[in-house]
């Protein structure tokens, strides 16, 4: 699963809070954490310092907690704790692997499931509004409803009931015109 992974596991820039102008970039990869930090000043002083990096490998970086306050000032308590948890190898698999992988997997869902899963993350979101994910359901879809159509006589069940099955939820047959 780890074969998978990118080398570049998670990276983000940010301006350190008020009153400072400085420019910080994290970047975690599959081995280390590199902290560059630029110092952004209008003073005649600060203009001959160079740029700051500091770079440590994962199991260093979780134990020395003199790191931690600083960047969680600057990127935020989420970000932090988002980046010791790679550091740790607690990985989020599901949201790395590829779009034609994660499809295949959510065919086998119900469409509640898939209303339900897109609510829970953006990428997400935007995968179950897609065209290329709603191509691939297609199929299966159209095959339960003929399969509601042969099992059901049309004595047993009112016509109104019967074409609300056949049909599908409402929030379905809208998918089109809005996100979920």
């Amino acid at each position: 699963m780890a074969s998978i992974l990118p080398e570049t596991l998670y990276e983000i820039q940010s301006q350190a809070p008020a009153p400072s102008k400085d420019f910080h970039h994290l970047v975690i990869t599959k081995n280390e954490v590199t902290l560059r930090s630029w110092k952004i000043s209008a003073r005649a002083e600060h203009r001959k310092i160079l740029p700051r990096e500091v770079k440590k490998p994962h199991n260093e970086f979780v134990h020395e907690t003199m790191m931690h306050r600083p960047l969680e000032k600057i990127f935020g308590k989420g970000t932090m704790e988002y980046v010791l948890n790679l550091c740790r190898g607690q990985f989020d698999f599901i949201v790395r692997i590829p779009n034609s992988l994660k499809i295949r997997i959510l065919s086998f869902l119900d469409t509640e499931d898939i209303k339900q899963l897109s609510e829970t993350c953006k990428d997400f979101q935007q995968l179950c509004s897609s065209e290329e994910f709603w191509e691939k359901m297609k199929p299966k879809t159209e095959m339960s409803f003929n399969a509601v159509n042969r099992k059901i006589s049309p004595v047993s069940i009112k016509a109104g009931k019967h074409s609300e099955k056949v049909q599908g939820p409402v929030w379905m047959r809208r998918r089109r015109n809005t996100l979920f």
